[in-house]
């Protein structure tokens, strides 16, 4: 067999070339928003420092973007269905990253962070809208793969990592995010330009589109007390709103306050900040070549508990790391990723199989204003406890992946159903 023939046969590989619609241009057009994403994220909360921002308000910000998050959610599922997938996309991904990069860039003060959070909390419509685009013409047997490519990807933009490394290092960290927030206006903008002309509406979105047309938003959301209750009535999507809200507290406090741990307590230069994230990202991203189709036999269970052990290690690790030790913060990182690689592919496609496709779009939206709800108050709590020590947030997120290590684990006969369900069909 030739090595073209062997690559052509890689489960990734083979959907990357032959996905068609939707899930073809989105995964295509991802860099255009990775790229951007992934060289300024690692650097927000040590550019807020750096205007001035206390870790309170640091932590305040990240719950201000919570809440609007939460608001935008309850409407999120209307919305969606009234305009339909490809358009509500468009509107807001303009309106929840566009502008938040034009104001970041040019942020002065607090006040600055808090009205780009409100924007930014619209990626909450977006973040419906575009998951109903990419998941609902797809075959369930692929949704693994295609996320899985959607993180190899975002992984691979790590290639990039070095130039913001550069630009902090010769610019100092201020006039070194302006000008990646600019870059990521541009780039950005033209990813939602390409989306819009070249996607197309799903078949479930068509059918919501005809059924809305002459309903008000106000008329479409007033179903929502039916949709609350078939959630709490289903325990496979309560399973679903445990697993979301649970990432959405530790993907919060880790992305607030891990560059600040870093580069204040543990005393890293700031351009280091863009080094983890290269080594973070390549083991990912062969991780989810290599390693990660032998996984689909085992399920979303044993590799979900394994992934989970490693993180909760790897910030009880954090906790102990001696000042200005950079080998053991790679090794951390290195670990983060394996454990990231076990579990958020397989988690991202787990919630979306829990959630009943005929009405994903009002369901996905009012979980997400139960989630974001009840995620809102651990910002400013984890600014409280990095006010104290800043080692106290990453005690809380161990804590929490903790819990979640149990309800993967106590849930086994649900697990291996819907495993079970998915090979059959």
């Amino acid at each position: 067999m030739s090595n073209k023939e062997k690559r052509e046969k890689h489960p990734l590989i083979d959907t990357l070339v032959n996905i068609k619609g939707n899930p073809r241009i989105a995964i295509y057009t991802e860099p255009l928003w990775t790229i951007p994403f992934y060289l300024y994220t690692p650097f927000v909360a040590v550019y807020m420092s750096a205007l001035l921002l206390t870790d309170r308000q640091i932590g305040l910000v990240a719950s201000i973007f919570m809440f609007s998050r939460a608001i935008f959610a309850l409407f999120s599922g209307a919305i969606t269905d009234k305009l339909g997938r490809k358009l509500t996309t468009f509107i807001f991904d303009m309106l929840s990253w566009s502008i938040p990069c034009l104001l970041w860039a040019f942020s002065q003060n607090f006040w600055w962070f808090v009205i780009a959070a409100a924007f930014n909390g619209l990626m909450q419509i977006t973040d419906n809208s575009w998951t109903c685009l990419l998941v609902e013409d797809a075959e369930k047997g692929s949704l693994v793969r295609i996320f899985s490519l959607l993180h190899m990807i975002a992984q691979l933009t790590v290639v990039f990592a070095p130039f913001a490394a550069i630009l902090v290092n010769q610019l100092s960290i201020v006039p070194a995010m302006r000008i990646m927030f600019i870059f990521s206006f541009l780039s950005m903008t033209i990813k939602f330009f390409i989306l819009y002309k070249c996607g197309d509406e799903t078949e479930v979105g068509k059918t919501r589109l005809k059924e809305t047309k002459d309903m008000s938003i106000w008329q479409i959301m007033s179903g929502y007390g039916g949709i609350f209750k078939k959630i709490f009535a289903s325990q496979d999507m309560v399973l679903a709103l445990i697993l979301t809200t649970i990432f959405s507290i530790v993907w919060m406090i880790s992305g607030s306050f891990f560059g600040l741990y870093v580069t204040g307590t543990l005393q890293i230069p700031e351009y280091f900040l863009a080094y983890f994230p290269i080594l973070r990202s390549l083991v990912i991203a062969a991780f989810l070549y290599l390693i990660q189709p032998k996984l689909d036999r085992f399920g979303f269970r044993y590799p979900m508990l394994i992934g989970l052990v490693l993180f909760v290690a790897c910030n009880l690790l954090l906790i102990f790391t001696p000042t200005g030790s950079l080998s053991m913060l790679f090794t951390i990182v290195f670990l983060d990723a394996i454990a990231y690689s076990f579990v958020i592919p397989r988690n991202d496609s787990l919630i979306q199989i829990l959630i009943e496709p005929s009405e994903r779009a009002r369901i996905r939206g009012l979980m997400m204003v139960i989630v974001l709800g009840l995620s809102i108050p651990f910002g400013y709590f984890a600014g409280f406890l990095s006010d104290m020590n800043r080692r106290y947030p990453f005690m809380l997120i161990a804590a929490f992946l903790a819990f979640m290590f149990v309800i993967i684990a106590v849930n086994k006969k649900r697990l291996e159903s819907i495993n079970k369900r998915i090979t059959e069909e």
